[in-house]
């Protein structure tokens, strides 16, 4: 029996699973961030450790015959990176499985494309638009942070309906439903008492990217301000998906350009305003994949074995 083993490492939490080589699944383990700009690599050794032991504790035979490891880890963007992950991860592996180390986008892109060319845009906390061409060129949009980006995420939409709720305390901007839902949100009566308890946060945007739910709510309520803030988004979602195709693909090419993230997963909202965006568009398609990210990474260690995802596997990794 040949096993194969994913991983999908971020920004706060990281997976790795091992199935076989059909997609069934065999062991599953979790951790906490990996991504190596921030975390230092004796304390990634110890995550990863941890994770490796995991898996082998609930299959060992499994983790024994372990053939590849696809690992697709948040900021691997760089050789350096990819050199240190690799050698770390091969420390703690059976020698003979070969290991191959990607960013993380590259899971989410194939969570869709099941491992064909094509483009991902991702947007939860953060946003980023990753792709990959047929030649095997790679580029991306955006992914430049909450104080320079990041349009189109959960902290972009959050910070509007705020920014939008207090114009509306003003008098400078239109009234809003999201004045009230923001002060009933964060149990404060005082909207200044708002401003001190999110600049007192170590972390003020995990604070703030929750609001992006109230400002989901308020478009379905049909509140003008909230349906300016979502169109808005979808604006910028989809001039980063458009500024990518440019790059990588020909005009007149087909690309599938897939949705990742906690910001698509209400499909009535921004998912509905960007099919709308690209309806016009008939080179692109818009995929919302049923496998999770760690589906993505099984899909690469199944091409590192040369075994095209079929049907089997899909259904299998999408129940995972």
């Amino acid at each position: 029996m040949t096993y194969i083993a994913g991983i999908d490492g971020g920004g706060t939490k990281t997976t790795a699973v091992i199935t076989t080589a059909d997609g069934k699944f065999a062991a599953k383990a979790s951790a906490g961030p990996v991504n190596p700009n921030v975390v230092k690599q004796d304390e990634l050794y110890e995550t990863f450790s941890g994770l490796m032991h995991d898996l082998s504790q609930q299959d060992r035979m499994a983790f024994n015959q372990l053939t590849s490891l696809f690992a697709g880890i948040s900021g691997a963007g760089n050789n350096k990176a990819v050199q240190m992950l690799t050698g770390l991860l091969k420390e703690l592996i059976p020698e003979k499985t070969r290991v191959r180390v990607e960013p993380d986008t590259v899971n989410a892109l194939y969570s869709g494309t099941l491992g064909e060319p094509g483009i991902v845009q991702i947007a939860g906390t953060g946003s980023i638009t990753f792709g990959i061409n047929a030649e095997g060129r790679r580029d991306r949009t955006g992914g430049w942070g909450y104080l320079f980006g990041d349009e189109g995420s959960g902290y972009d939409i959050g910070k509007a309906g705020i920014t939008a709720a207090l114009k509306a305390f003003d008098g400078r901007g239109r009234d809003t439903v999201l004045f009230d839902m923001v002060c009933s949100h964060f149990q404060i009566a005082d909207p200044y008492n708002l401003i001190q308890y999110i600049y007192s946060l170590p972390s003020p945007k995990s604070a703030i990217s929750p609001v992006a739910k109230l400002v989901f709510e308020a478009y379905k309520q049909q509140d003008t301000v909230a349906a300016k803030i979502m169109r808005d988004a979808a604006t910028e979602v989809m001039t980063s998906i458009q500024t990518l195709k440019a790059k990588l693909y020909q005009p007149d090419e087909k690309v599938n350009a897939v949705l990742c993230g906690g910001i698509f997963e209400d499909k009535d909202v921004l998912l509905k305003l960007l099919k709308k965006e690209f309806q016009s568009d008939q080179t692109l398609t818009l995929i919302t994949p049923d496998m999770t990210p760690v589906g993505g990474s099984i899909i690469g260690a199944c091409l590192m074995e040369n075994n095209s995802p079929d049907e089997t596997i899909v259904q299998n990794l999408s129940r995972m």
